[in-house]
């Protein structure tokens, strides 16, 4: 495809791309690898991946399964320019002599294997795309048991999309963040989701909430996720908002060990994170009605068809072995996470943008990559002695409110 063609299809003009927040950085990295950097970003800020990954008919997709279908028959919005957005990231990938290069290419490798995945919508590509993320649960992970978990209050799910949608508009405004959006939108397997490239929290228009949620998600959603892509906007690269390789383990697992310092974490939350890394593993092995029939004697039919939805979305053939290992994050992210603060790490470095503990963040700031960025009042209760304080914790520390 002509130049011309890729350019008008992904904007790379870098007057529309350029992060010139720290202009005297820019002569340390390669120009080559700036570019690389914006025509990435370019595609991620047009491509809506999760409405080409998410079905378009979930909800008469169950109704045919619950009455005897022996899968859900599932359809989806075809990504019509997969061809294209490769060739646009193969043509800009930088050299990796550079560390920031590497940095870059591992990020356009993997945009690559999720297009590749949403184009072909094959097992094999499904499980590339995993082998590459590195979402595929190791024996650790499965042995992992918290059956043990205790269950708390029930809260009934009377909370409305709309009321929602105007919290998190709330806390956003609060925080600052004036230039995010909160819509709805129909074709989501979550019931909250932040595309942090354009700057966009969604809603499942139909999906319901509990009180407690009006708390959970503005710790979860705003203060990790959306906090985390507002400071990587004030680095160098864009891709410190859009998330380093390897990193979304970090993300969520961040984002769960949030909720509990805030005291706000769901009831059995580890106990059926356990259930979505065991049925991973599963759906490698089985189909969608199997899966299902054997999941539910585990977690119940809701939560069942709920995991059981999120691991084989995005494939022509659910009722075929194959497996969207992706949802494996949260688990291993939330155990690396703490393992990670319960050293003594210093949670700032997780918040100079979207980044790994993996990550050498402090020889970055040395380095002048990145620069130090607000930290969100919830953590100022993270005591020395223990992780997780007895209830609350939204202290403020002259940080984020």
């Amino acid at each position: 495809m002509p130049p011309s063609r890729l350019a008008s299809l992904f904007g790379t003009d870098p007057t529309e791309c350029a992060n010139a927040t720290f202009p005297d950085v820019w002569g340390t990295i390669p120009d080559e690898v700036i570019q690389a950097d914006r025509a990435h970003h370019a595609v991620l800020k047009r491509v809506h991946f999760s409405r080409h990954l998410n079905p378009t008919n979930v909800h008469t997709a169950r109704k045919a399964f619950t009455a005897g279908a022996p899968e859900p028959p599932f359809t989806y919005r075809p990504l019509a320019n997969a061809d294209e957005v490769i060739e646009h990231l193969q043509k800009a990938l930088p050299s990796t002599d550079h560390p920031a290069g590497a940095l870059i290419a591992r990020c356009m490798e993997g945009t690559c294997h999720m297009t590749r995945a949403l184009r072909d919508r094959s097992s094999e590509a499904f499980e590339d795309m995993a082998q590459h993320a590195g979402w595929l649960p190791d024996a650790a992970l499965l042995e992992l048991d918290f059956a043990n978990q205790r269950p708390g209050p029930h809260q009934p799910l009377d909370v409305s999309p709309q009321r929602m949608i105007a919290a998190l508009k709330g806390a956003l405004l609060e925080r600052g963040f004036d230039d995010w959006e909160v819509l709805a939108d129909s074709v989501m397997a979550a019931r909250v989701l932040v595309d942090s490239a354009k700057r966009l929290v969604k809603v499942g228009p139909r999906a319901r909430f509990r009180q407690r949620d009006l708390i959970r998600l503005v710790v979860h959603e705003i203060d990790v996720h959306a906090t985390r892509a507002h400071n990587g906007r004030q680095q160098a690269l864009h891709c410190f908002s859009t998330g380093l390789p390897g990193a979304l383990a970090t993300e969520e697992g961040l984002a769960m060990v949030a909720e509990e310092v805030a005291g706000v974490s769901s009831p059995g939350v580890l106990q059926r994170q356990k259930h979505v890394v065991w049925a991973v593993d599963r759906a490698r092995e089985v189909g969608f009605r199997q899966l299902f029939e054997e999941l539910r004697t585990r977690a119940g039919r809701g939560l069942a068809w709920g995991i059981c939805l999120r691991v084989k979305r995005g494939l022509a053939e659910p009722g075929a072995p194959g497996v969207y290992a992706k949802d494996t994050v949260y688990l291993a992210g939330r155990m690396k996470v703490r393992a990670w603060l319960d050293d003594g790490n210093d949670v700032a470095n997780l918040y100079v943008g979207k980044v790994g503990v993996e990550d050498p963040v402090q020889a970055w700031i040395a380095e002048g990559w990145v620069k130090p960025r607000p930290v969100p009042a919830l953590w100022a209760a993270l005591g020395e002695d223990q992780l997780t304080p007895p209830g609350p914790a939204l202290a403020s520390r002259g940080t984020l409110p």
